[in-house]
């Protein structure tokens, strides 16, 4: 019995495990099936209705108004000129890093292919297009002007002879560092001059002395600068390169040594009983103590042959009643310029040109380096505009074909898009020929309009020479 009982117990021990091993020991949280991840669709762009300003024509009018593309649009003008020769030019690393993320924007937002051109220049155009076709379109060509001095515009009943040498003294004193007419004093000056000498340097020895161009205007510099007078084109035949070299191998800087400078030239002309012509070309009075009235005197005391003329370019009351004395002192004339225009016109010979002179005049008009010379400034910056051009067509051709790498777009989408892109070059290269042409017509018709200039100076000239019986 007891051994039932206990066999009993066994069986309802065994019975209780199985049904406790039944129950979880904590409470057990019901799993949920992960959720589907859905793909959000971006949202539809009115890309049309925001591209509609742009214009896909290539014209002058059309590029100055479009606007920079938004990933180029920190492009430098210097970067964005800069000559690819006959390279294909290639996307900038950090450009094409981030390109793909707007094309794959693009992609989903349309598939109308005008609209992707259309949206490929708002982020591929160049940033520079309306100033380069402003510097284009504002070349005006630069020839040196010809001398052509009137005889009859000279003030004196007297007629001189034509100088067998001339000795042109140039002041580069600190004054004319100051403006006028918008340009530096300086400058019209040497270009004045510059012009001078082509024209009397064809039948007369020429010479250039400079003065004021050493030292400083300082007190300390005074010394140094008033004694600082310079031959810098000797007494010789006249070289339009070695001439016009050495105008431009000084600057202004100092005092104004004008009796020293009238004292150099009395020197050099010391013993030559020719017909030598001292032209003076200054802005202001001697200003280093010295008697430039007395000098010039001196100079001609015993020689009637020379003389000294002096042009007063934008010179005070003070500094002109000095000058005219100079000049009535050395037998010559005074001149007075106020602006540049002036200046060009008052310096007039008081003699009429030579035969040789006449012979010689075509020189003066552009000639065919001279024009070979003004071409490459006429194409300067259409060229530029071709290479901006040519640099966004292959930024839009490189776009194309990342688009199609990716299947944002059908192989017949991206033949079209390339053929446009190499369409857009070409179309730049045609406005590049336009605006070219255009410049070098500009400069065509201002060697034009010098050379009948000359052409109908020689003619007045040949007629007064006849008129006075001059056959020289």
């Amino acid at each position: 019995m007891k051994r039932h009982s206990l066999f009993f117990l066994l069986i309802i021990s065994l019975f209780l495990t199985a049904c406790n091993n039944d129950e979880p020991d904590e409470e057990v949280v019901a799993e949920t099936p992960p959720k589907e991840e859905v793909k959000k669709e971006p949202a539809k762009q009115d890309l049309p209705g925001k591209l509609k300003d742009i214009s896909l024509e290539v014209s002058e009018e059309n590029l100055k108004e479009l606007k920079p593309g938004t990933m180029v649009d920190d492009l430098t003008y210097e970067k964005d000129i800069e000559d690819i020769g006959f390279n294909t030019p290639e996307l900038e690393p950090e450009l094409k890093n981030k390109l793909p993320d707007e094309l794959d924007q693009l992609a989903q937002g349309t598939d109308d292919l005008e609209t992707i051109k259309k949206a490929l220049i708002s982020l591929l155009a160049s940033p520079h297009y309306k100033q380069v076709i402003e510097k284009a379109d504002a070349y005006e060509p630069y020839f040196e002007e010809p001398y052509l001095p009137d005889p009859e515009k000279t003030e004196g009943p007297e007629e001189t002879k034509a100088a067998e040498k001339a000795i042109i003294l140039l002041d580069a004193s600190s004054s004319m560092l100051q403006q006028s007419g918008g340009r530096v004093k300086m400058d019209i000056a040497k270009d004045a001059v510059k012009s001078f000498a082509k024209t009397i340097g064809q039948s007369a020895e020429v010479s250039l002395v400079v003065y004021g161009h050493q030292g400083s205007d300082s007190d300390s510099d005074k010394e140094v600068s008033c004694s600082g007078i310079e031959e810098v084109f000797p007494m010789g035949k006249y070289s339009k390169e070695n001439f016009n070299g050495a105008v431009d191998s000084f600057e202004s800087k100092g005092w104004t040594p004008l009796a020293g400078t009238i004292e150099k030239a009395a020197e050099m002309t010391a013993g030559d009983e020719g017909n030598i012509t001292i032209y003076i070309v200054s802005d202001g009075a001697e200003t280093c103590d010295g008697d430039p009235v007395q000098a010039s005197k001196e100079l001609v005391v015993n020689n009637a042959n020379h003389s000294v003329n002096i042009i007063g370019f934008d010179v005070d009351s003070k500094a002109e009643d000095q000058l005219k004395a100079v000049a009535e002192a050395g037998n010559g004339k005074y001149f007075k310029a106020e602006d540049p225009e002036e200046l060009k016109n008052t310096i007039q010979y008081e003699w009429l040109p030579s035969t040789l002179d006449l012979a010689f005049a075509f020189t003066m008009a552009p000639d065919g380096w001279d024009m070979v010379e003004e071409y490459k400034v006429a194409e300067k910056y259409p060229l530029e505009l071709w290479t901006i051009g040519r640099k966004e067509a292959h930024r839009i051709i490189d776009a194309a074909a990342i688009m199609a790498e990716n299947d944002w777009i059908t192989d017949e989408q991206y033949s079209e898009l390339r053929d446009w892109g190499f369409e857009r070059s070409e179309a730049m290269k045609e406005l590049h020929y336009s605006m070219s042409k255009a410049n070098r017509e500009k400069a065509d018709a201002k060697s034009k309009e010098i050379r009948q200039r000359v052409d109908e100076w020689v003619a007045k000239m040949k007629e007064l020479k006849k008129e006075r019986g001059d056959t020289w």
